[in-house]
């Protein structure tokens, strides 16, 4: 599909979505006032936990990795 046709698509959207605006927020609400809130922190705790065991830690942080990186491209810039 050519980038007009996928603006013309994504304007679609959009349309719908705000059409069904006052639907989709009235969902939202119900659907917030039903949740047990109690119950999904301990999922959610015990999804965590599982990561922590399963994912430890790495040792640097991809800020880290991220800084290298462009410190690279600023060197190679700078040589032209």
């Amino acid at each position: 599909m050519s980038a007009a046709g996928d603006i013309e698509q994504a304007k679609r959207y959009v349309a719908i979505w705000a059409e069904n605006r006052s639907w989709l927020e009235k969902v939202r609400d119900e659907e917030i006032r039903q949740a047990d809130t109690a119950a999904s922190i301990r999922l959610f705790d015990s999804a965590f936990r599982i990561a922590l065991r399963d994912l430890p830690p790495r040792p640097s942080s991809g800020l880290v990795v991220w800084q290298d990186y462009m410190r690279r491209w600023r060197e190679r810039l700078e040589r032209g």
